[in-house]
């Protein structure tokens, strides 16, 4: 089943979103129970973003430290990318591209997305993922 971020969102009544212009650096931002997504992003990013950001209103860590922030950072993205992108999707797409580009667009995320996703994957969700493209090559 697709996982719809904007209906998430929808049922979280205590959010606010909003659309502006983010720092340069950033393609949204939680603070208090305001999200904010970046204006100038198009819509596999803005629903990549709202994902990013759900997760963090929920998992509610802001560490200090920069280490700290960064390694939770890259746990949100990644339980974002497993909500967004289904593995048996990603291997539907695999059998006709390997271009990173397309796979992103074809599965409506964004690029960075999709490499969380396959720097997230276990051993075995990759050996299921090879066993299912049975030595295919696009």
């Amino acid at each position: 089943m697709m996982y719809h971020p904007w209906r998430d969102a929808r049922d979280r009544k205590h959010l606010t979103i909003r659309f502006r212009e983010v720092g340069d650096c950033e393609r949204g931002q939680l603070i208090g129970d305001t999200v904010d997504v970046d204006s100038r992003q198009l819509q596999a990013e803005r629903r990549c973003t709202i994902a990013h950001e759900l997760v963090h209103d929920e998992r509610r860590v802001f560490p200090d430290d920069a280490s700290l922030r960064a390694r939770e950072e890259r746990t949100v993205e990644r339980i974002a990318a497993r909500r967004l992108i289904e593995l048996g999707k990603l291997v539907e797409v695999l059998r006709w591209t390997r271009h990173t580009d397309e796979i992103a667009d074809e599965l409506w995320v964004d690029v960075p997305m999709l490499v969380a996703l396959v720097q997230s994957l276990s051993d075995e969700e990759r050996l299921w993922i090879d066993g299912q493209l049975g030595g295919e090559a696009a």
